[in-house]
């Protein structure tokens, strides 16, 4: 290719991200007409953003579970300003999700090379960037002041710095990310088990195939040259010991400081606990299976012939796991109260008129949740084996405590697992794309034309995620 044609391409693209941000910049002006009003929960960020703009940093709402990086990042901006407004708080997230653009964009093209060696073309690093920025629960929040977008946007600076070996600077974005969302934690504890094993990956780099590098033997291997390297020689195993610690320290001071606030606030919320009590709630993986399915169908769908095989080949196994499926479903399917009684959410419509209403339902979709749960542990096979069970055990902490089922809650798990698909094929990503836009447009469409009145608010109400 030569390089008018790489310069043409390169213009090409820039054209069409300016057109798309524009486009967001108009849609975002739309909504805000439709919506000029707090909506949800709204009225608790924006009048507590207020009081910080107003310098009263001691005045604090129950009702608000998070901590207050979000108000602050935006008092910080806006009050110098003077433009502590509703309309210019919501301009935060929208330049937030800009910056996922820019940042999805970089840690694609990061980790493309990383860890596949693949060559992507720039057009395909353009149009996943754009996937993710568009992805439904998260683009969502572009016109509205939550914490959602900010919260992505910290946690994808930390992996991008990360990526980039900036480790400090990674672990001061992760503790930042923590005063935006506590759950972020697990992602900074993510991080920190990556960067563990990418230094013990040096151990056996040259012992061990791509294919050992995916499965349990690399564990195997690892922990073999671990002992071998402490019999050898007792001082150069302390030596190495205390190389990780140094190496990890960023990290693991952040992690020690939320254990101390834990221990200090005696939990996790802030605020008003009473909605937010941890339980132990095991289908919300079988949801989050079916929520990446829904989105990432076309990566997924392409296993079901080793489903199939899988299943005929290891029939046993797939039967006591169908029995284990079961038996989840009957005696660990929760409703929160907030779901049975709030009609602004599509979860509340999915749970009356299906899981709450039929008594059998639930049950039918059991053999989704194991085909889902195949490809969607079928979808990490690439990764290295510590990456995946890293990964699973994440989302796993951080979902199961949850007793509501909140897609927002999806969204980072969603975002990091899309992050680690190989090179797509052409088809695929149209796929995607596709899918993202129509999802994207029923959603505002209903939000926009679906109004109806609660008796103790005097706006209209609308449905969101």
């Amino acid at each position: 290719m030569n390089e008018s044609m790489i310069k043409l391409i390169q213009y090409s693209q820039k054209i069409l991200i300016i057109i798309i941000c524009s486009s967001i910049v108009i849609l975002f002006i739309y909504l805000n007409h439709v919506q000029p009003y707090y909506f949800i929960d709204e009225v608790f960020h924006v009048s507590q953003t207020l009081q910080y703009c107003n310098n009263n940093f001691t005045q604090w709402n129950p009702k608000i579970t998070t901590l207050p990086g979000l108000y602050l990042i935006a008092t910080l901006i806006l009050s110098p300003l003077k433009l502590c407004n509703i309309f210019y708080m919501r301009c935060i997230n929208l330049f937030g999700t800009f910056l996922n653009l820019y940042l999805a964009q970089n840690i694609i093209k990061k980790i493309s090379i990383i860890y596949w060696k693949q060559r992507w073309n720039d057009w395909m690093k353009v149009i996943v960037a754009c996937n993710i920025m568009f992805f439904p629960p998260l683009f969502f929040w572009h016109f509205l002041y939550y914490t959602d977008v900010v919260s992505v946007n910290a946690i994808l600076l930390m992996l991008l710095l990360h990526l980039y070996k900036q480790f400090k600077t990674a672990a001061f974005i992760g503790l930042l990310s923590i005063l935006i969302r506590q759950t972020n934690i697990i992602w900074v504890a993510f991080i920190t088990v990556e960067h563990l094993f990418d230094l013990l990956d040096h151990k056996i780099s040259k012992l061990i195939s791509y294919e050992q590098y995916n499965s349990v033997i690399y564990l195997k291997l690892l922990w073999k040259r671990i002992i071998e390297e402490k019999y050898h020689e007792w001082k150069l195993f302390a030596k190495f010991i205390l190389q990780l610690c140094v190496q990890l320290f960023p990290y693991i001071i952040v992690c020690l400081l939320f254990v101390s606030f834990v221990l200090w606030n005696k939990g996790i919320v802030v605020g008003d606990r009473t909605a937010h009590v941890p339980t132990f709630h095991i289908p919300q993986l079988l949801y989050f299976s079916i929520f990446l399915f829904c989105f990432l169908w076309p990566y997924m769908i392409i296993s079901w012939k080793n489903y199939f095989k899988f299943i005929s080949k290891h029939w046993i196994f797939a039967s006591c796991s169908i029995i284990f499926l079961i038996i989840i479903v009957h005696f660990n399917t929760f409703v929160h109260p907030y779901m049975l009684a709030d009609n602004r959410h599509y979860v509340f419509y999915f749970w009356n008129k299906f899981m709450g209403r039929y008594k059998q339902f639930k049950y039918f979709l059991v053999p989704l949740y194991s085909f889902t749960l195949y490809t969607m542990f079928h979808g990490l096979k690439h990764l290295r084996f510590t990456t995946q069970i890293n990964y699973i055990l994440m989302v796993s902490i951080v979902l199961i405590p949850q007793l509501l089922i909140e897609p927002r809650y999806f969204i980072i798990p969603y975002i990091l697992y899309r992050c680690f698909i190989p090179k797509p094929k052409t088809w695929q990503i149209i796929a995607e794309s596709i899918t993202t836009l129509i999802i994207n447009f029923l959603q505002f469409y209903i939000f926009i034309n679906k109004v109806f009145y609660w008796n103790d608010q005097p706006y209209p109400q609308r449905i969101s995620w």
